[in-house]
C-alpha cells in the first residue's frame, strides 16, 4: 500500500507562514465552503504514479480522501490543476454519509461537481435507497438522479424479496439544504405492479416536518376488495397540520379520506 497527501497552491504558499491557534466555543460538524478547498488531498492504493502538481493515477484498492468526502475505486487518476478524479471499476464515493456505488465517476472534487454512472444509492438521512441509470452531482448539496428508483423498505433476507413500495422516475432531484426530493415522471410501483402515475412528486428527505405523500398501505377484504390507500401530509403551518388517506378500491371506486 502506498499513500500521498497532496497540497493545493494556495495552501502550499501558507506554509511558510507561523501557526496560530483561534479559539472555538464548539466544534463545527461540517467544514466551511471557503475552508474545503484548502484541505489536503489524500490518494493510497497499491501502485501510485504520476506527475508533481499535474496527475497522479492510484491502481488496486484505490482512495482518494478530502475532509468528508471519500472516493473507492479499482483505478483513481487524480488531476490537480482541475481538481478533477476520475475513478473505474467497483467505485463507491461517500458524501458525508450518503453512500454511491457503480461502474464509473468523474467528480471535481471540491466543488462536488460531475456525474456518476449506473449508481445504487444509499442516503444517510431517511435510509432510502434506489439505483439509477446516472447521477449529476450538481454541488455537495444538490443532485439530479436520471431514470431512477426510490424506496424506504428495508431489505429482508431471500431472493424472493421485492419492496412494498418503489418510485419509479424519470429524474429525481435531492436537495439537501432544503432537505426534499422531487420526482418528475413518475409512477408508483407496489409488490412489482404498477399503481399510479405521477407527473410530479416531492418527498421529504429527514424527519423534518413537509407537505407530501406518505408510504402508502394495501388492504384486502369482501366489502372493498382491493384496497390502496397513499397518505398525503399537509403541514399548513408550524403548530397545525392535517393527514389525508384518499384510497383506491376495486369494488367501490375512490375515496378521498
Amino acid at each position: 500500500m502506498v499513500a500521498v497527501a497532496l497540497l493545493h497552491s494556495p495552501v502550499r504558499a501558507q506554509q511558510d507562514a507561523p501557526m496560530s491557534l483561534k479559539p472555538s466555543p464548539q466544534l463545527r460538524e461540517d467544514i466551511p465552503a471557503a475552508q474545503r478547498g484548502q484541505l489536503p488531498t489524500f490518494l493510497s492504493g497499491d501502485h501510485v504514479q504520476g506527475t508533481t502538481d499535474i496527475e497522479t493515477t492510484v491502481e488496486g484498492e484505490a482512495q482518494l480522501r478530502r475532509g468528508a468526502t471519500v472516493i473507492h475505486a479499482d483505478k483513481l487518476q487524480y488531476l490537480q490543476p482541475d481538481d478533477l478524479a476520475k475513478a473505474k471499476g467497483n467505485v463507491r464515493i461517500n458524501r458525508a454519509g450518503d453512500v454511491f456505488e457503480g461502474p464509473e465517476l468523474e467528480l471535481k472534487v471540491d466543488a462536488f461537481e460531475g456525474f456518476f454512472l449506473e449508481p445504487h444509492y444509499r442516503f444517510l438521512r431517511n435510509d432510502a435507497y434506489g439505483q439509477a441509470e446516472r447521477v449529476d452531482f450538481i454541488d455537495d448539496k444538490r443532485a439530479i438522479i436520471r431514470k431512477a428508483t426510490y424506496t424506504t423498505c428495508q431489505r429482508k433476507p431471500g431472493p424472493s424479496w421485492m419492496p412494498a413500495w418503489i418510485i419509479n422516475a424519470a429524474s429525481i432531484r435531492i436537495d439537501d439544504e432544503e432537505e426534499v426530493g422531487q420526482a418528475t415522471d413518475a409512477s408508483l410501483r407496489f409488490m412489482g405492479v404498477p399503481i399510479l402515475p405521477i407527473p410530479s412528486l416531492s418527498f421529504p428527505l429527514s424527519e423534518k416536518r413537509k407537505s407530501g405523500l406518505l408510504p402508502p398501505t394495501i388492504g384486502i377484504d369482501n366489502i372493498n376488495g382491493v384496497e390502496l390507500t397513499i397518505p398525503y401530509y399537509w403541514n399548513i403551518a408550524p403548530n397545525r397540520d392535517a393527514t389525508f388517506f384518499p384510497a383506491l378500491m376495486s369494488k367501490r371506486g375512490i375515496d378521498l379520506g
